[in-house]
């Protein structure tokens, strides 16, 4: 993959030439991101991770949010990571499931509302 000039507000960015394609989106590394308590990450997977800002350029569709003080927060989790996945938030049980990428099914959220 080819590092191109930054896009606001993603920080990383590439050539989308130097980038190859699959079923389930640009072929690029896995992103696992941990949940405290837990043994089981959450894994970010092609179509998830990254955002085309044009024809010529994908971004790592990741926002650092800075670092002020009293912010918690080193990134946020918004609806483009978690489009075409099913999550289940349990309050009662203070537990999160998470499902596979839909993608891997042969479907999609939209798809999925279709059936």
């Amino acid at each position: 993959m080819k590092r191109v000039a930054s896009v606001a507000p993603f920080g990383s960015c590439f050539s989308s030439k130097t980038i190859a394609n699959s079923q389930t989106g640009p072929v690029v590394p896995y992103i696992d991101i941990g949940l405290a308590g837990n043994d089981h990450n959450w894994r970010f997977y092609d179509a998830n991770s990254m955002v085309p800002v044009n024809k010529d350029v994908m971004c790592l569709a990741f926002v650092d949010a800075g670092s002020k003080p009293k912010s918690r927060t080193s990134i946020v989790i918004g609806g483009y990571q978690t489009e075409n996945y099913v999550i289940e938030f349990d309050l009662v049980s203070s537990k999160l499931g998470i499902s596979t990428s839909l993608l891997f099914h042969n479907t999609t959220c939209s798809q999925s509302l279709l059936r």
